[in-house]
């Protein structure tokens, strides 16, 4: 995928975090049509750091990956292990201060550290830190929230031109995140503010799903209704099969979950076979069964291994397994990607 045609096609995402979909090789993945992955910026600011990282040229040369690489900026990583106290850290105007929980040393992501380190990275589109909140939050906090998301965007992209020379000089992308919870005159400020600045792509941060299980819909539109139509909308942390699509009719055209390789690694399985869409295989219904997981798929799992087969693999916990349940859960979802981009032309 050429860069410059980022988002303007379907794109799902999975999450090499640290600079691997779990279980599977760069060539594994390759081979299930992934053409993009993300990755995050906070995580490898501590490992392997941003100076280890240069010398090893990027995480392209690192992992070995041709395609694509978006770097999350560490916004929603400081949000759920620093505001929920699961790290020791303190989130402030001029970014967030932390412990790794691993050596005990102490770091500081900054709007300008954080370009830094993407820009180590040698991702092909960047996102500016934000300040990620809980969408059940006072209008005070959630203000708070948006003044600091649009501070630190713009700062981000003040770094980006300065020091690099921007897209024109880089190549790359940069993307924004567009916050607000809830508050839906937030989100249109927010949205519009940060239209001001320019960016080339808008993300949906903080939480798509509200407590009662439906997607923010309305929240969501606000961003699509309040941004340059011609800019690459992000849904970010979508989704569920069902819920990719109900987005994609918003206008957003690219997604990431990890959800994919979770249920994977749980024996989570996505089936058109079943009524559900969805096969646990470790249930004992499925130790004898010789079929595929799901008789339409094209992938090396269906195509070679039976689900009694998986099923023996995921009980008696060989890492094989995960491989062969990784392999079929993401080819499933960029099935319904390659479905979008069919449907579209």
């Amino acid at each position: 995928m050429e860069i410059s045609d980022f988002g303007k096609k379907f794109v799902f995402m999975p999450d090499a975090t640290r600079g691997a979909v779990r279980a599977l090789t760069s060539k594994q993945l390759e081979d299930t049509g992934t053409e993009a992955i993300v990755t995050n910026t906070l995580h490898l600011l501590m490992t392997p750091g941003l100076e280890k990282m240069k010398k090893l040229g990027g995480i392209k040369n690192f992992m070995n990956w041709k395609g694509t690489v978006l770097t999350d900026s560490g916004g929603f990583q400081v949000f759920s292990l620093i505001h929920s106290k699961k790290w020791k850290g303190v989130v402030h105007d001029n970014g967030a201060t932390f412990k790794s929980p691993r050596t005990g040393d102490m770091y500081e992501l900054t709007p300008e550290s954080s370009i830094d380190m993407q820009m180590a990275i040698g991702s092909d589109v960047l996102v500016t830190l934000d300040d990620c909140r809980s969408t059940n939050i006072e209008r005070i906090e959630a203000e708070e929230s948006v003044s600091r998301t649009i501070d630190w965007a713009s700062r981000c992209k003040k770094h980006f031109e300065e020091k690099y020379g921007g897209t024109k000089e880089t190549g790359k992308l940069l993307s924004c995140v567009v916050q607000g919870a809830n508050f839906l005159d937030l989100r249109k400020k927010c949205a519009q503010e940060l239209s001001a600045i320019g960016f080339d792509g808008y993300n949906f941060g903080g939480f798509v799903i509200a407590d009662n299980g439906e997607l923010v819909l309305d929240e969501m539109r606000a961003v699509i209704e309040n941004t340059p139509k011609e800019k690459f909308k992000y849904a970010m942390g979508v989704g569920k099969p069902e819920d990719i699509k109900i987005v994609a009719g918003l206008g957003y055209k690219v997604f990431d979950t990890v959800l994919v390789t979770r249920n994977a690694r749980h024996g989570t399985l996505y089936s058109n076979d079943c009524e559900n869409g969805v096969l646990r295989i470790k249930n004992a219904e499925y130790s004898l069964d010789e079929r595929p997981i799901d008789s339409n798929c094209d992938c090396y799992t269906c195509q070679k291994h039976s689900r009694a087969y998986i099923h023996h693999l995921i009980k008696v916990d060989e890492v094989t397994g995960l491989t062969l349940t990784t392999i079929h859960n993401l080819r499933y979802y960029q099935r319904i990607i390659e479905s979008l981009n069919q449907q579209s032309y």
